[in-house]
């Protein structure tokens, strides 16, 4: 299936990327588009409107986890509330991880040369969290 989000992708939708492609479906292929440029046959993330997108006080990962009926992975529902913390600005300080985390994802895409190689990139650093909190990391 194809998955398609918005250009210059930030921790929101490298996240949500990362969450399709290790938990809904393998194959997924991305593509990144200009805002309301959703090609025909896609499934559209994090962006207006989109199912997969920001509802009432969640963002794209946390919705895309309830969705999909996620939320009984807690390390999920954690890493959830850190990506909830970075993406949104009122919600910043949720976590201690959440400003790191954005910091990352920032960076990630400044060193990168384009979406594909961002969430790429993305994924090492989210496999890193998911194990490290699996792993019984506690704040």
């Amino acid at each position: 299936m194809t998955y398609v989000t918005r250009k210059n992708v930030h921790v929101d939708r490298c996240a949500s990327a990362w969450l399709i492609k290790r938990f809904i479906d393998k194959e997924a292929e991305f593509v990144f588009v200009e805002e309301n440029e959703v090609p025909q046959g896609s499934i559209p993330f994090d962006m207006p409107g989109a199912e997969w997108g920001h509802h009432g006080d969640c963002c794209s990962f946390e919705t895309i986890i309830g969705i999909h009926g996620l939320s009984k992975d807690k390390t999920l529902c954690q890493i959830g509330e850190i990506i909830h913390g970075a993406d949104i600005v009122t919600d910043f300080d949720s976590t201690l991880e959440s400003p790191g985390v954005d910091l990352a994802f920032r960076g990630l895409r400044l060193v990168s040369e384009s979406d594909e190689e961002a969430i790429q990139r993305g994924a090492v650093l989210m496999d890193a969290i998911y194990e490290a909190i699996k792993q019984g990391y506690r704040r």
